[in-house]
Formats: C-alpha cells, structure tokens, sequence
C-alpha cells in the first residue's frame, strides 16, 4: 500500500506576493514477508553399521629342541634278568637289532647291555655294540651280561656308570645318553641306594649328562595294556620307569606287545636331528602357519597337507628350538 503526502512551501517573489507549491511525494510501505529457503548444513549423525567379523581360530604352539648329537650317542639296554622274563629275552635281541639299524650313520654311537642286578653290573667285563655288529652279536652280548634276578633298573644305571671299570673307559661323558628300561615289574631299587627313585635318578642322570632320553618298556596299567590279566596289577606296573620316561618325554613301549619295532623305531628318531614335524591339528591352511628357528622366522619349510606335516627343506641345527605356531580348524 502507500500514502500521499503533501507537503506546503511558503515562498516569496521580489514585489512581495506569495504563491504555493505543492508537491506530491509517493511513500511505499511493504509488509514483512518470511521465505523458507533450503540450506546445506554439515552435522554429526550416528548411524548403525554392520561390519563382517571373520570367525577367530584359536592358536596352538608346537615345539621341539633339536638334539645334541655331535659328540655321539651311549646307550643302555636295561634288561630284567628274572625268570619271568625268559619269554621276553628274543624281542629284546630283535629290539636291539632293530634299534642299531635305525640308528642315524653319521652320529658315532656304543650300545651295552645291562642288567638290572646292581651286583652283577658292578663285576661284568663286555664292551659295547658298535656300528657294523649285526643280531648276532647282540644276542652275544645279552647272554654274556645279563645275570644275577635283582630288579632295580634305576640303581642298577648309576652303579654301571660310576663303579665298573669298563664302563668307565668306554662311556663318554660329553655324549648323548639314551636309557631303555625293560622290565615287567615296577623298580625295586635298594633303599640303601643314593639313586632309587624316579626323582633321584632324575636329580643324579642330569648331572651325569647334558642330554638324556629314557625309553620305558614295561607292564602299562591293566586298562590299556595289552595282556591285562596276565601280570600282577598292583605290583608289576612299570610306574617308576614310565614316570622317567615321561619326564624326558621319552617313549614307552608296552612289554606284552608281540612287536616292538614301531615303539622302537620312535625312540630311535629321538637321536637324530627333526626333519619334519606331524602337527596336532590341521591348521586353517598353510597361510595361518608360522615357523620360527631360536626365536626367528624360519622360511625353509613347507606344509604338507595330504599329511598334515611340515618338512624342513633347510634342517635346523642342533640345540636349536624349533617352534611351529598357526591357527587351527
């Protein structure tokens, strides 16, 4: 809308007259008026996503200590001389054969048979298998050494090492030590003994030697041995063998078992350097597997899953540890 305004100007001429003028002047006045105008503003909004988690496997570590090797191998057949064992006396011999032709070549080994008599070990003369003796000499040596019916294998070990005298000549104390116990009763060592328990030989055979293995072949308990009802449970259990066994994470070989070439041949691999390792799972796949050698990455490997086995293409040395980590199904 608008209004007219006039406005009146009172002017004068020269003879004194007087005449108006009057102007007209247009005023517009508009009312206010509101707009809506849209606007690009930044703002801070939550919003739900959904992100895809892959499923987590768990992990597991196997490792294992590559022997010491280098200064050769002692081994120890300890065999119960008692009556009850004359049944047993043919897979000892096939055992030890079995034994020496598993053995690595190119590690130099001695192997003697003992008995578990503490006494008749004091006293026997024999010196030990070498490589190149065959079955025969080995049956030699069985019925040359074992004598006398006591039946403590851990005593009967510590007397040997440190009282006979040709022991004393031949055993080196810078080489590996392997035991192997055969027995079908538990350990009666003498309470008179310094070594007559599993914790004593176990405290005494460390000192002895830096590295052991300890083979146990004896009565298991009745609920997986092989001839349950033929042996007596609660006193023919080789308890005290297979805790040391255990110990060294060693083998044992069930004593009723009609061959013991497998369990044999297991505590053989002990004495060479690991050139594969069977893992305990199957991994996710070979992508979720790491090799580390003394604390760092190992590359010389590869998986074989038809198998599920890693095999070293480059052999770690000894005393290395070797550790295999990797996520598994």
């Amino acid at each position: 809308m608008f209004v007219l305004l006039f406005f009146l100007f009172g002017c004068f001429s020269e003879q004194g007259f007087t005449h108006e003028v009057v102007k007209e002047v247009e005023v517009y006045i508009y009312d206010t008026a509101y707009v809506e105008v849209e606007v690009e503003v930044e703002v801070e909004v939550e919003v739900e996503v959904e992100v895809e988690v892959p499923e987590q496997y768990p992990l597991w570590v196997q490792s294992v200590v590559q022997p010491k090797l280098a200064n050769g191998i002692d081994i120890l057949w300890v065999v119960d001389p008692s009556g009850s064992m004359i049944n047993d006396m043919p897979r000892v011999v096939d055992g030890v054969a079995q034994m020496m032709a598993a053995l690595p070549t190119n590690i130099f080994w001695r192997l003697e048979i003992i008995s578990t008599d503490r006494l008749a070990n004091s006293n026997m003369s024999s010196f030990p298998l070498l490589p190149g003796d065959s079955a025969t000499d080995a049956q030699a040596s069985l019925n040359n050494n074992i004598s006398g019916h006591r039946e403590g294998g851990l005593e009967a070990v510590h007397r040997f090492a440190t009282e006979n005298i040709d022991a004393l000549q031949w055993l080196r104390h810078d080489a590996a030590l392997l035991v192997v116990f055969v027995s079908d009763e538990n350990d009666h060592s003498h309470s008179s003994s310094n070594v007559n328990d599993p914790a004593s030989f176990i405290s005494w055979v460390q000192n002895y030697r830096e590295t052991v293995y300890v083979t146990a072949i004896v009565n298991q308990d009745v609920s997986i041995s092989e001839c349950p009802t033929q042996f007596n449970a609660n006193l023919d259990v080789g308890i005290d063998y297979m805790d040391v066994a255990n110990y060294f994470g060693g083998v044992i070989i069930d004593i009723c078992a009609d061959d013991w070439s497998q369990g044999v041949a297991q505590a053989s691999s002990q004495l060479q350097l690991v050139e594969e390792i069977q893992l305990d799972y199957v991994p996710v796949s070979d992508q979720h597997i790491e090799v580390f050698v003394r604390g760092v990455i190992w590359n010389d490997w590869i998986y074989d899953a038809a198998t599920n086995t890693i095999i070293f293409t480059v052999i770690p040395t000894e005393e290395s540890l070797i550790e295999v980590v990797y996520n598994y199904q």
